[in-house]
């Protein structure tokens, strides 16, 4: 975990952001954009199958109220027009994720990965709620 603590650490001072870290290792962000909405993104370090570290990246898009057919089908949809990341339903709420390797991982990469992560959900929680709620 140290390595992972000292690679936000200097992403955090490279980039300027801020990264709040709770009491089981996750950290959270905020991404402001120009057009004044704000999207949270939650990263975390967990094991792959083979036990290799992986940067897991979550951002909430919106709180499924019913069960919506349409929704899960155009979700789905949208899976495939993505260059990164995918559509995922997490208990009733659906976000988008990413992975990357963090072995494999320099600054540049994980900032464009945080970024489009938090753009993209923003961007569908925009469409399909209409607020800025995440």
């Amino acid at each position: 975990m140290e390595v992972f603590d000292g690679f936000i650490s200097a992403i955090a001072s490279e980039f300027k952001l801020k990264f709040h870290k709770d009491s089981e290792g996750s950290y959270r962000t905020k991404i402001d954009f120009e057009n004044g909405r704000s999207q949270e993104v939650l990263v975390t370090l967990s094991n792959d199958e083979s036990g290799d570290r992986v940067i897991n990246y979550y951002s909430i898009v919106g709180k499924l109220k019913q069960d919506l057919c349409e929704l899960y089908k155009y979700a789905l949809q949208l899976n495939a027009t993505f260059d990164y990341g995918a559509i995922a339903l997490m208990d009733s709420t659906l976000v988008l994720r990413n992975s990357i390797l963090l072995e494999d991982c320099d600054p540049m990469r994980f900032m464009k990965s945080l970024t489009y992560i938090a753009a993209k959900a923003d961007e569908m929680e925009e469409m399909l709620i209409q607020e800025n709620r995440y």
